[in-house]
């Protein structure tokens, strides 16, 4: 035999096989115009949920280090609010750099109820201090309050008087 007619037995055989496995050879080699459309369409809705959840934790992140900062500032002004020796009823603001403003709010607080009438005059004197910090976040403006009491002992002139 020469390689004529083994390539032609070659042939006829893969012939006769094709038939027999009723199968086309030409649609079990790849992949549709329409399988290839449906895949990329689900990849594509995919890596748009992935993207999403990604730039949704970014600025998870971005806001609990904004919220992480305001509470610092505000641990910090109200230390300065403790080490004063006298309070004074009133408001006072400021601003801690570009971003970051405080408000601060000092109430006296009345120990006894206001109709019962005593000379009891008691030791200390009770202040209500808030804390507000304010803060501009993308196009949002957020805010922290924190609330502390604090006692001032009264001088030995005001008991008398």
């Amino acid at each position: 035999m020469n390689e004529m007619e083994v390539g032609y037995i070659a042939r006829n055989l893969f012939r006769k096989r094709l038939l027999r496995s009723k199968r086309n050879v030409f649609s079990t080699t790849g992949f549709t115009l329409m399988e290839v459309v449906v895949a990329m369409a689900i990849l594509g809705v995919g890596l748009t949920v992935i993207i999403e959840l990604f730039s949704g934790g970014l600025r998870l992140v971005r806001t609990s280090g904004e919220y992480t900062k305001a509470v610092n500032y505000a641990r910090l002004k109200m230390e300065e609010m403790t080490v004063k020796p006298t309070m004074v009823e009133g408001s006072e603001e400021g601003e801690f750099d570009g971003t970051y403003r405080w408000q601060v709010d000092v109430k006296r607080v009345d120990l006894l109820p206001p109709r019962i009438e005593t000379d009891f005059k008691p030791p200390v004197e009770f202040f209500q201090v808030k804390v507000q910090i304010l803060w501009k976040s993308g196009t949002k403006e957020r805010s922290t309050v924190f609330e502390t009491y604090r006692t001032i002992k009264l001088e030995e002139e005001e008991k008398k008087g």
